[in-house]
């Protein structure tokens, strides 16, 4: 199997490490920030902190920065899926105004900070929808999204003049009003479990939640007349897969969440993954597949008696070009602690 990095992913903040371990789960790939120009409409095509990429024309993706967004907007209503970090939430939501109109509705796809971080920017005027067990679990990370505020704070120095002068402001007022921000701010206004159908106008949702995979609370979002699929953090395309155990991860259930993902897809169905570029069904069966083998290899080295941090120190082909590198321990850790208590 050929693979090859994607370009996008290898975008990443400012922010660095430090961001990431304060908010303890946050999917940024490492790089330098780049100015977007936005995608629509014309008159605003201005500098841009997101990547905004038209789908089909009720439909758009903002790519970088954390959790892939997708905002889709039809007769007046428009709903955001994901917010990124805390620090963009802001931000988020008035590129996306500016690009699509007014929100009216916003989704998490699951409990993760580059998920759920930018709530807050939203839930005071509009309502919040996740899975029922994303709710307790934003609930208790209120601490990490404080603490990566703090931090990208801290890491603005760092950027370039031209990337400091569009987030300075943003972050600035945000730094200023933590201490008012609660549990309250970040936490679903409803929730769903197994399955839900809900409208943006005309254009029917479905959101299906097939068991614990990347989390125990991911929820995929098909919106069948347009053929669009945003699958969260089921799908990492071209980039190490983040295994949370504490989250409820399980790779047994991940690949049997893929599968099912699979037969809502034809060969023309847009796949948004939660990290990586916009991609095709064929990217669910090449997820699967490396969990495959990266089982298989992991299960090889503990028979030959490798410990779990010697496991983590590899660096396996056909994956070994994979981006975001700092993932990469945590995969194979977590895949070595799942087999291990299989035994």
């Amino acid at each position: 199997m050929s693979l090859r990095p994607s370009t996008e992913i290898s975008r990443r903040g400012f922010l660095g490490l430090g961001l990431a371990a304060s908010a303890g789960l946050a999917m940024f790939p490492r790089g330098t920030w780049a100015l977007q120009p936005a995608g629509k409409p014309a008159a605003t095509a201005a500098k841009k902190l997101f990547e905004w990429k038209s789908l089909h024309a009720k439909a758009w993706a903002a790519i970088g920065q954390g959790g892939n967004t997708l905002v889709l907007s039809d007769a007046g209503k428009t709903l955001l899926i994901d917010t990124k970090m805390p620090v963009f939430g802001d931000i988020l939501r008035r590129e996306a105004e500016s690009t699509v109109g007014k929100l009216t509705m916003v989704l998490n796809t699951h409990h993760h900070a580059d998920h759920t971080g930018g709530n807050h920017a939203f839930t005071k005027d509009l309502p919040l929808l996740a899975h029922k067990k994303a709710e307790p679990r934003i609930a208790g990370q209120i601490d990490r999204y404080i603490a990566g505020i703090k931090s990208a704070v801290g890491d603005m120095t760092k950027a370039q003049p031209a990337e400091r002068e569009l987030v300075a402001d943003d972050f600035k007022k945000l730094h200023d009003r933590m201490a008012d921000l609660h549990v309250k701010d970040f936490v679903p206004t409803q929730t769903f479990e197994d399955g839900h159908e809900l409208s943006v106008g005309g254009l029917k949702l479905k959101l299906h939640h097939f068991g614990a995979g990347h989390t125990d609370n991911d929820a995929v979002v098909h919106i069948p007349s347009i053929n669009l699929v945003h699958t969260g953090d089921l799908l990492f395309y071209k980039t190490y897969p983040y295994i949370d155990r504490e989250g409820g991860a399980t790779t047994v259930g991940w690949r049997a969440s893929l599968r099912k993902v699979i037969e809502l897809c034809d060969d023309k169905t847009i796949i948004v993954p939660g990290h990586g570029e916009v991609c095709t069904k064929a990217a669910l069966s090449e997820q699967i597949e490396y969990f495959d083998r990266m089982c298989e290899f992991v299960a090889k080295e503990i028979k030959n008696g490798k410990s779990r941090e010697d496991v983590a120190k590899l660096n396996p082909e056909p994956y070994d070009k994979y981006n975001t590198e700092w993932i990469r321990p945590i995969t194979l850790r977590g895949i070595y602690e799942e087999l291990s208590e299989k035994k």
